[in-house]
């Protein structure tokens, strides 16, 4: 989960940032969770990794550096949306608990790209720094 969900977004951002300064121009879009804003039992590391993501985001959105090079960050927190997530939870009482919300509950993973679609069309001089997608009866 480290690997992945921290050290991943960290090797995106060391793969990017170089070209996006010499264009002067680029868009950093990453994912984090709403887990990443509130902790639940038994996701401790995953919600660690997800405030990882979110610091770091917020972190390289404030370098003077970056901003001068009209390169912007925006971190997507999505709650319950329908993917194979639930189907890596080892834990059984949590897989039944999540299976039994997402089978209910979850959005359609388009609306993750819809989100990402709009930071990504706002325009140029507007940074759009976080945004939160769950499904309606999700409170965080």
């Amino acid at each position: 989960m480290i690997d992945v969900n921290l050290r991943g977004v960290l090797y995106g951002i060391h793969a990017a940032l170089s070209t996006m300064r010499e264009q002067k121009s680029g868009h950093f879009i990453n994912i984090s969770s709403v887990a990443g804003h509130i902790v639940g039992p038994g996701a401790g590391v995953y919600a660690a990794t997800k405030f990882g993501v979110r610091a770091l985001s917020d972190a390289l959105r404030q370098e003077e550096a970056l901003a001068q090079s009209h390169v912007r960050v925006t971190t997507i927190s999505p709650g319950a949306i329908a993917t194979e997530l639930t189907d890596h939870v080892t834990d059984k009482e949590q897989k039944e608990a999540m299976d039994t919300f997402y089978n209910e509950f979850a959005v359609g993973a388009d609306r993750v790209a819809q989100a990402i679609a709009f930071a990504i069309n706002t325009p140029e001089d507007t940074g759009m720094s976080e945004i939160i997608i769950r499904p309606a009866s999700q409170q965080l």
